[in-house]
């Protein structure tokens, strides 16, 4: 399988084949967050989202072993947001047919755009039955102060990122390891990734990562109008130029944002963007911006979940294959020093 995606995973050990069996299942679950990855898990898990941004609620749902149900009803209302809107006012409502299926997503847009801050409620039901409720805020979040597209991070020969690195598989999953690499004792795989910045030429700067020291991928990065763009990519014997340039981290910083990029007439990513939100970096806490990239090809689908804090870069990734909805892999990058 080729890793086609705006900026690399060469750092990463792909994988193939079918789970044995499905994880076995905790107690049911229902989690808000921003979306939903390709596995259901959750990307960015919260219950507080930014006011001026949030226009829309997204939760997955986890069914307990034994639980099983023909549909899942979502319904979203207020709980209390002062004069804006009466406590009780419904702001929307679905319906997921489940199937048989132990786990789902759940997606519902504002129609009056915004969200004010306040407090609000989702309330899932179970074949029309009560089943989970969870209450979550919208409250404001300082936005960063930034001018230009210089600002969102140190983009100049000699700027290293430092990245702990770890991937699990499912059971069954048969990783292609590279030679002499093994697995830890737990079945996972750690290293430490880093990404630096070694010259500028024509196609941008060129940026080479190393797992353990050892080169796996190099990639060109600009800083344009669009934001931090990717002009080229390269691993081993395989060479990819985009054309346009692929954004990565999109300039002006509006959030919620989307967009697409084709990397040919069968394959197309999708981005989103959200944010202001808290986000953990080397130094502390700060408000940052996540993007997720969706790419539902088949039969593996891939979703990539991007954390990036102004003036540093990236500072979280979470990557997932899967299959059916169910996880192949996972794979987490987790900077651990300011670059």
């Amino acid at each position: 399988m080729k890793h086609r995606v705006l900026m690399g995973l060469a750092a990463v050990v792909l994988a193939h084949g079918f789970a044995d069996a499905q994880p076995a299942r905790s107690p049911s679950e229902l989690q808000l967050c921003l979306a939903g990855a390709v596995d259901y898990s959750a990307v960015y898990p919260t219950r507080s989202f930014p006011a001026g941004s949030t226009q829309e609620v997204s939760a997955v749902v986890r069914l307990a072993k034994g639980e099983s149900y023909r549909n899942l009803g979502a319904i979203w209302s207020v709980v209390d947001v002062g004069n804006a809107a009466p406590a009780g006012q419904v702001i929307n409502k679905t319906t997921l047919p489940m199937g048989g299926k132990d786990r789902a997503a759940i997606h519902m847009r504002s129609r009056a755009g915004a969200l004010p801050p306040g407090k609000y409620r989702l309330d899932v039901t179970a074949d029309g039955k009560p089943w989970r409720s969870v209450e979550f805020s919208v409250v404001p979040v300082q936005a960063p102060s930034l001018s230009q597209p210089g600002d969102l991070l140190p983009l100049k020969p000699g700027t290293v990122w430092p990245y702990a690195f770890e991937q699990q598989f499912a059971a069954g999953v048969k990783p292609d390891l590279p030679a002499g690499t093994k697995l830890d004792p737990d079945g996972r795989l750690r290293a430490t990734i880093t990404k630096t910045a070694v010259a500028q030429d024509a196609m941008g700067l060129h940026i080479e990562s190393r797992r353990n020291d050892v080169l796996v991928e190099e990639e060109w990065w600009k800083l344009t109008d669009a934001g931090l763009v990717v002009t080229k990519l390269k691993s081993g014997d395989e060479e990819q130029t985009f054309d346009p340039p692929g954004q990565i981290w999109p300039w002006p910083l509006k959030a919620p944002r989307r967009w697409h990029y084709q990397i040919d007439k069968s394959l197309r990513q999708t981005f989103r963007m959200w944010g202001p939100v808290p986000l953990k970096g080397p130094a502390g806490e700060a408000p940052g911006y996540v993007v997720l990239m969706e790419q539902p090809s088949q039969p593996i689908a891939l979703s990539v979940e991007r954390h990036y804090l102004p003036g540093i870069g990236m500072v979280r990734e979470v990557v997932v294959q899967a299959r059916n909805g169910m996880m192949l892999t996972r794979w987490e990058n987790v900077l651990t020093a300011k670059p």
